[in-house]
């Protein structure tokens, strides 16, 4: 005989077919919690602004998808700021850089570097079409021509606090 303690269980009876419904839920919760949160965490630890207003239709175009703009998602490295006719969008980045785009509009964030810790500032940005306003932020303040703005026809390097650029 075995102590009680130690004594084998019998083995619990399940319906056939069926699983238990909490060991399910487990599981997904489980996965949710490992992966679905710290996706997000890297994406805001990478973000280098946020998207503030959207008026009419507005995109992000990144890597090879076209994401609907809203409010509050965050902007990476690379994006396409897209927007359409009779539309509009602000955006704030890290250093406080302000950025608006009027109607038929498209900037890409090229480079974004904020680490003044290690006096680590570039902010390049490209605009190829549409009517963009701009107030600089702490990069164009701690490193002048850390910040420049790239068109069509010329690069611009950013001194002044506040310029708008219309490109046809």
């Amino acid at each position: 005989m075995y102590p009680p303690e130690t004594a084998p269980r019998p083995p619990v009876a399940r319906q056939r077919g069926k699983r238990p419904r909490a060991g399910i839920a487990a599981l997904a919760l489980l996965f949710l919690c490992a992966f679905g949160p710290s996706a997000l965490a890297m994406e805001r630890a990478q973000a280098v602004g946020t998207i503030k207003t959207v008026t009419g239709e507005a995109f992000v175009e990144r890597l090879s998808e076209r994401l609907p703009a809203s409010v509050g998602d965050y902007l990476l490295e690379g994006d396409t700021l897209v927007t359409g006719k009779n539309s509009s969008m602000g955006v704030i980045f890290r250093d406080d850089t302000l950025l608006s785009l009027g109607p038929v509009s498209r900037v890409t964030i090229d480079k974004f570097v904020f680490d003044p810790a290690q006096e680590q500032l570039d902010f390049l940005t490209r605009v190829n079409k549409g009517t963009v306003q701009f107030i600089s932020g702490q990069i164009a303040k701690l490193k002048p021509g850390g910040m420049a703005v790239e068109t069509p026809l010329s690069t611009i390097g950013i001194r002044g606090t506040r310029f708008l650029i219309k490109v046809d």
